[in-house]
C-alpha cells in the first residue's frame, strides 16, 4: 500500500499543476455565463454557487470587508475587480474593470439580486467597440441558447445604438 500512497500523491501533485481553479472558473463563465447572487443586507457576493471570499479582496489590496454595487463608488469598484479576478487573471481583469463595472456592477440593484451575465458576449462586443462607450441593459440577463439576454432589445433591431 505504501507505493500505491507514493503513486497517488505524485498523480495529486500533478493534476494540481495542471488544473488550476481560476482556469476552471474561467472556462464555465464563457460556457454558461456568469452566474451571480448578491445579498445586500450583508455585502455577500456569490459566483457560480460559490462565495466570494475575503481571499479576493485582499487580492485588489482593499481593505473593505464585504461587497458593494448598483453605483461607481470605489467600494462597487473593489467588488467589480474582485468578480473578475474570480475567472480572469490580473492583468485582463484591470484592461475590463472600468466597462465592467459602469456596464454590470452599477447596474446591478441597490438589494437582493441574482442574474447570469453573458460575460462572454459582452467581452466580444468589448473588444470589437474598443473605444465606444457600451449603454445597452443587454448583458443584464443572458439567453446563452439564442443570444446575450433575455427580452426585447428594439434598438439593437434597428441598429440604433443610441449613439451618433
Amino acid at each position: 500500500m505504501g507505493l500505491l500512497d507514493r503513486v497517488l500523491d505524485i498523480v495529486t501533485v500533478g493534476l494540481d499543476k495542471i488544473i488550476d481553479d481560476k482556469a476552471v472558473n474561467h472556462r464555465r463563465v464563457i460556457e454558461q455565463g456568469l452566474e451571480i447572487k448578491g445579498n445586500w443586507q450583508t455585502g455577500e457576493i456569490f459566483l457560480m454557487a460559490n462565495p466570494l471570499t475575503p481571499e479576493v479582496l485582499e487580492k485588489t489590496g482593499s481593505e473593505y470587508e464585504t461587497f458593494s454595487w448598483g453605483d461607481t463608488s470605489e467600494k462597487s469598484r473593489v467588488t467589480a475587480l474582485a468578480i473578475l479576478l474570480w475567472f480572469l487573471d490580473e492583468n485582463e481583469a484591470y484592461d475590463y474593470l472600468d466597462a465592467f463595472l459602469r456596464d454590470f456592477v452599477a447596474r446591478l440593484p441597490r438589494q437582493d439580486f441574482e442574474q447570469n451575465f453573458g460575460y462572454e458576449f459582452w467581452r466580444n462586443d468589448i473588444l470589437s467597440k474598443r473605444g465606444k462607450k457600451l449603454t445597452s441593459d443587454k448583458y443584464h440577463q443572458a439567453d446563452l441558447h439564442g443570444g446575450y439576454y433575455m427580452g426585447d432589445d428594439d434598438a439593437d433591431e434597428r441598429g440604433d445604438d443610441g449613439e451618433d
